[in-house]
């Protein structure tokens, strides 16, 4: 792909995140939640209008983009192919609704099925998390660096410990330093991204919880793969790990212990 396209693309999505800062506040004082599959499973006006106002953006500046959506149907979306946008509009939707704090928007776009440019925007603390294929990684624009090895002994593990049977559990209590889950599978991310979590991973995450996390672990040298140690589809997600490289096959090791993680 053209660089500069690349290039002048990211600095508009940039600047189309920062059009956020004027619009989240605004939704939430008017802020009504809805329930999907049962009560945990929240969607809020905040995330169906973020989603709709980038599918506009699209449509007016980059028609020939196809945008693949958590608070919509994908059934007509060819993923690997073409331009692609994958989209979580709030990650950590119950954090906004019980906190208004630790959620993020993930937006990532992929070319063929190669990851290009991916956003994590921690709209709380303003912080951008972005990276470009073959030219790094940033948070607020200055450049991000690889995080140094992390051993497992002396790394924070972030996962959903109900999901976790309980011979599990202890194990990972006992190999690792210590345990924190935020709840937000791009912001439990982004804390392996700058090294302050050893790994972070999810039993049933779905490709827009994850999108993002492809492009930084390539630029960053983390390890991001399924719990079994294979390639993921970025199209269907499934169980994941994205983790410093320190410490990346030992939690596996604990894992595929007999089975200890429920999907």
């Amino acid at each position: 792909m053209n660089q500069q396209y690349l290039i002048d693309l990211d600095q508009r999505i940039r600047e189309w995140l920062h059009t956020l800062d004027e619009t989240i506040p605004q939704l939430i004082a008017q802020m009504h939640t809805s329930t999907k599959k049962d009560r945990f499973d929240l969607v809020t006006n905040v995330d169906q209008t973020i989603q709709e106002q980038f599918a506009t953006f699209l449509e007016a500046h980059y028609p020939e983009h196809q945008l693949f959506a958590e608070e919509k149907s994908n059934d007509n979306i060819d993923a690997r192919h073409g331009h692609t946008w994958m989209m979580d509009p709030i990650d950590g939707t119950m954090n906004l609704v019980k906190q208004q704090e630790d959620y993020c928007v993930i937006l990532a776009y992929f070319v063929d099925g190669e990851a290009m440019l991916s956003y994590i925007y921690d709209y709380p603390h303003r912080h951008l998390y972005h990276a470009i294929r073959n030219r790094g990684a940033y948070k607020n624009g200055e450049e991000l660096h690889s995080p140094a090895p992390i051993e497992m002994q002396d790394a924070i593990l972030s996962f959903g410990a109900q999901f976790v049977n309980n011979t599990t559990l202890r194990d990972l209590f006992d190999a690792s330093f210590s345990h924190r889950i935020i709840g937000s599978c791009g912001l439990d991310s982004v804390r392996v991204i700058t090294g302050q979590f050893g790994a972070h991973f999810n039993t049933n995450p779905k490709p827009w919880d994850i999108a993002a996390q492809f492009l930084f672990a390539r630029e960053l040298d983390l390890k991001m793969t399924s719990l079994r140690g294979e390639a993921l589809d970025f199209t269907k997600a499934g169980p994941f790990i994205i983790s410093n490289p320190g410490c990346h096959e030992a939690v596996l090791e604990v894992l595929q212990r007999g089975e200890g993680y429920e999907i």
